[in-house]
């Protein structure tokens, strides 16, 4: 028992199990917020939006995909569906396409530094914890690939050998 006790007066445990309740909060209104219509589903997906794209706008821009197109307006794209956000590369060829699709799986890493990192940045109190597991949800839902990225990633078969040779290279080379 004196383990328990110990726990809860620890502001700083008290402080992430507030953080893993509002994850949760957040994923439930995240599912539920579409119900609201359109305008809020939109307004919720917006800062995602935003770091989704960004990271295909950079990472296409870093492996010579030459982005030429990136909107975060939404644009209907047939009876109740719609696309938040695109890049448009001129060049998915196969050193791009891959990488380029596949960029917001990277902003897991980003989540996880400022896991790391954010109480080095910002105070340990209530508030600042809070954010942080906000932030991380936001980056780590922003994530996710859609079906087109999906498409886009392994459309080339040739970046699709390249990048799984490299990758074969590396679990044989360090034996992971």
């Amino acid at each position: 028992m004196g383990g328990i006790m110990e726990a809860a007066a620890d502001p700083g445990r008290w402080h992430h199990f507030a953080g893993v309740l509002l994850v949760i909060a957040l994923a439930v209104l995240q599912a539920r917020v579409g119900r609201a219509g359109a305008f809020w589903q939109i307004c919720w997906a917006l800062p995602g939006t935003l770091l989704h794209e960004l990271s295909h706008l950079v990472v296409a821009a870093v492996t010579g995909g030459r982005p030429v197109g990136f909107s975060i307006i939404p644009r209907r794209d047939g009876p109740g569906r719609w696309v938040l956000g695109s890049v448009t590369i001129s060049n998915p060829g196969p050193v791009s396409a891959l990488p380029s699709a596949l960029a917001p799986l990277m902003l897991n890493v980003i989540a996880y530094y400022l896991y790391l990192g954010w109480s080095t940045w910002f105070p340990a109190d209530l508030p600042h914890t809070l954010l942080m597991y906000v932030a991380i949800y936001v980056f780590s839902y922003s994530s996710i690939p859609s079906g087109q990225d999906l498409k886009v990633a392994f459309s080339n078969p040739a970046g699709v050998a390249l990048y799984g040779g490299v990758l074969g290279l590396c679990l044989w080379r360090w034996r992971l």
